[in-house]
This record gives C-alpha cells, sequence and structure tokens, in this order.
C-alpha cells in the first residue's frame, strides 16, 4: 500500500477529482489525504466550512481512498474550533491542515492543536524552509521549520507533521532543525526533487519519522522515494506504513 499524507482538491474546470484519482492509481497510490484551500487568503469562515464540504463530499464519493483534512481560519478562534470539530466528529475526517492564515505559534492556534490530541487527529503544517523570518513576497504568518519544532515541543501528545521538505527553501538546515523532536514528523512532497534529499532526511530524523507524500505532484513525488538509496524497510515505512500507524490511531479504516 502507498499513502500520500499530503494532497489537495482544487476547483473545476482546472481540476477534476476523478482524474486526478486514476492518474493516482496509475503511480500506485491507493489512498490520499486531501484538503481543500479557499482560492482566498486570509480565509473566511464561510469560504473554509464550504471547502470542508467539498472535501466531505470527495470523502463519501470515494471512501476506499479518499481521506480528509480539515482546513480552518486559526483567527476565527471558537467557530474554526466548533468547524475542526464538526468535521471531525460528523464527516470523519483524519486531521487538521494549517496555512498562512496565521502563524503556527499564535496563541489560537493552540485550541485547534489540543482537540486534534484529543481525536488523536494529525495536524499537517505548511512549512517554509528559510532560515530568514520574512522574504519578499511572504506574509510574516509564514512558519519556517524551527517555529512548526517549537509548536510540536509546546505539544508533545501532538502528532504534528512538517509538510514539503522539498517544498523550497533550506531543507538541509530544516532537517536538522527538526531532528530531535519526537513527535514532529516531515513529509516528502513539494516539487524539488534535490539528490540526496530523502537520504538525508532518513539520516537526520530517522525513516519512522518521515511520511510520503506529493502536494499533487504525483510523479515526481513517487519518483524521488522510488529512486532515493533506501532499503526496503525503510521505503516501506515512508510509503505506508508511518501513515498508517497515524490513520489507525484516529481509529479510522
Amino acid at each position: 500500500m502507498i499513502i500520500d499524507a499530503h494532497a489537495h482538491i482544487w476547483y473545476p474546470p482546472s481540476f477534476s477529482l476523478e482524474e486526478f484519482l486514476k492518474w493516482a492509481a496509475k503511480l500506485g497510490i491507493d489512498k490520499l489525504c486531501v484538503s481543500k484551500l479557499p482560492s482566498l487568503r486570509p480565509s473566511s469562515f464561510s469560504s473554509f466550512s464550504e471547502a470542508n464540504k467539498d472535501v466531505a463530499e470527495a470523502m463519501k464519493a470515494h471512501p476506499e481512498t479518499v481521506l480528509g483534512y480539515c482546513y480552518v481560519n486559526p483567527a476565527y478562534e471558537e467557530k474554526a474550533v466548533r468547524e475542526f470539530r464538526k468535521c471531525l466528529e460528523e464527516y470523519g475526517m483524519l486531521g487538521l491542515k494549517l496555512y498562512t492564515d496565521c502563524h503556527c505559534l499564535d496563541p489560537r492556534v493552540s485550541p485547534l492543536i489540543e482537540l486534534a490530541v484529543e481525536f488523536n487527529a494529525p495536524i499537517l503544517i505548511h512549512t517554509a524552509h528559510i532560515q530568514r523570518r520574512y522574504i519578499k513576497g511572504d506574509p510574516p504568518t509564514v512558519s519556517n521549520s524551527e517555529d512548526v519544532a517549537e509548536l510540536a515541543r509546546r505539544h508533545p501528545k501532538a502528532t504534528i507533521i512538517m509538510a514539503h521538505i522539498g517544498g523550497g527553501g533550506d531543507w538541509e538546515w530544516a532537517l536538522k532543525a527538526v531532528r530531535g523532536v519526537s513527535n514532529l514528523m516531515v513529509d516528502t512532497s513539494g516539487s524539488g526533487v534535490d539528490l540526496g534529499m530523502i537520504e538525508m532526511a532518513v539520516r537526520e530524523v530517522g525513516a519512522e519519522r518521515i511520511v510520503f507524500g506529493t502536494d499533487n505532484f504525483l510523479s515526481s513525488g513517487i519518483g524521488k522515494i522510488r529512486g532515493a538509496e533506501l532499503n526496503e524497510r525503510d521505503r516501506e515505512l515512508i510509503l505506508s506504513k508511518n501513515m498508517l500507524r497515524i490513520i489507525e490511531r484516529r481509529g479510522l479504516p
């Protein structure tokens, strides 16, 4: 089994869920953990609640293949927490997706993390692997690897997934920033396919803390795992076993 821990559904006509799942299947991907991000950010309550309904519909249409992340803007505080609870209890979603509406160390994020812990739900956090705090074009709400590591230290019972180690920026620095934080996973997604990236991730954080993801870069996503110099145990942990353990802890089939 291959589980994509980081994928998205988008808006028609530029995106077709049926076509996306067809191509995933051709590449041997059995399950996809998806979220839907509103096109305008900071996200409004109506936009992220509608996006979550679309994810729930995708889950209902493809129950064997699609698992959902709830997406919220933490700035909505209690309303965001209620939406996340609804996604967990009514929609049966896997976990939480956080983007750049709020910095991950913003106090308004903590109640969402605490609810995730209550439900054994993972939290997937968009991360930019930058050493300087602010780079032209990035809002100050973008979290870097040190920020996500600090969040994981503050919430040691949470399962946090740092998104797209291959998503751009200094991935060598990023891996070293998170290597000592046992409840922080990293995903392999992103457009970056640099030689040695996956091997270094295994050396620095351990195969037990890496999950396969594509961020919708399906062919390059699977290619960099297939092409990496890994033993079969580590490859299997990354492609399926680690994420399967997270899904089972959440109590989902």
